[in-house]
């Protein structure tokens, strides 16, 4: 009887310790971020611009994509053969709103535009919802990595998606 109750008493316990390990092992959900934290964020993305290719910028088929941040954010994307680029178009916003989990910032469009340049012309015909891109160790130069999250099948094709955490090179400008 004893041993039963000692049993009881440290159910609650148990149950507590069983919640505590799952909930930290379980995603850190998105939350926005203070308005003092996107302003430190926005200050530290402002007139950046980051490109990746798909295999490489050499190859005789490759995908490219730039994210750039200048005056707002822009995510373009392209596929060339040789010299010739077949499909390009880029989707942007003058703002963007920022959500944090752990070491992630989720970068979100705010009233976003699009555009297709090849292979004809068009405005606003790209699909823009469910993209985002996530950044990681934002304020490491050397350590920066993106991703492209896009839950929708719209886009054209090919796109290259980077769904795992890539290095993006950054551009430099100089005035």
């Amino acid at each position: 009887m004893r041993q039963r109750n000692i049993k009881i008493r440290f159910l609650p316990f148990m149950l507590m310790f069983t919640y505590l390990i799952f909930s930290s092992c379980a995603d850190n959900p998105l939350q926005p971020v203070s308005s003092e934290e996107e302003q430190r964020i926005k200050a530290e993305l402002d007139d950046r611009s980051f490109r990746q290719f798909d295999p490489s910028k050499d190859a005789d088929k490759r995908k490219a994509v730039i994210i750039d941040f200048f005056n707002g954010v822009s995510l373009w994307a392209q596929y060339a053969e040789g010299m010739y680029a077949l499909s390009e178009w880029e989707i942007l916003s003058d703002d963007y709103r920022i959500e944090k989990a752990g070491s992630e910032y989720r970068i979100y469009f705010e009233a976003p535009r699009s555009a297709q340049i090849l292979p004809t012309e068009c405005d606003n015909c790209i699909e823009t919802t469910g993209i985002s891109i996530s950044i990681q160790n934002l304020f490491d130069s050397e350590k920066i990595r993106f991703k492209l999250n896009i839950n929708n099948d719209n886009f054209p094709r090919p796109f290259p998606i980077f769904e795992s955490w890539t290095k993006f090179n950054e551009d430099e400008y100089f005035d």
